[in-house]
């Protein structure tokens, strides 16, 4: 059990890495933090940092077989767990957009950080229109922006973006941190 919960730990923490990678990588760190719609970075760090110590401890008990390390790995599981819940709940959805893209200011209502195909299928809304029309500088990154992104090879198929498969990365790393969970806690118990 103790090998099957570390192979649970080393994938969540693997799709974990992957993404506070993908958020420090996206100006994450650096973004302002609005009302209440961000959590400090202290936070996604500290459930980084608590997961590793504890996948550390988990380690050791997988080496030296104490069962005491393994309560202690299952026990230092749940702020870990506290903490990612707290970031789903609080926490901009994943994936973070670019720095740029608080949803105000320049950005058009973050409509310049958008795929094109969402900005001419309906995310640009007459408001947005109208307030990049009335700035020369917004109504010309609005139209680099939108011809950047559009293909102009009508004989090549558009491209499908990924991005309506970006839930499901933590999604399985919130499923994977739960299976990690409830092994140690059912191998901590078994531990003699």
């Amino acid at each position: 059990m103790g090998i099957a919960t570390l192979a649970s730990w080393l994938l969540t923490a693997a799709i974990g890495a992957y993404m506070l990678r993908t958020w420090i990588v996206r100006g994450g760190p650096r973004m302002r933090r609005a009302a209440g719609d961000r959590l400090p970075p202290i936070v996604v760090y500290g459930h980084a940092g608590l997961a590793l110590t504890g996948l550390a401890v988990w380690i050791s008990y997988v080496v030296s077989g104490l069962a005491a390390l393994a309560w202690c790995g299952a026990c230092m599981l749940m702020p870990v767990i506290g903490l990612g819940a707290a970031m789903v709940t609080v926490w901009t959805p994943y994936p973070v957009l670019g720095a740029g893209s608080s949803g105000g200011g320049t950005d058009v209502g973050g409509i310049l950080t958008a795929p094109a195909e969402d900005a001419v299928a309906g995310r640009l809304t007459d408001e947005v229109f109208a307030r990049a029309l009335t700035d020369e500088a917004l109504a010309r990154r609005l139209t680099d922006e939108v011809l950047a992104r559009v293909s102009f090879d009508p004989s090549r198929p558009a491209r499908k973006h990924r991005e309506h498969l970006a839930p499901l990365i933590p999604a399985g790393h919130g499923a994977a941190a739960l299976t990690t969970f409830l092994l140690a806690v059912v191998t901590a118990v078994s531990a003699r």
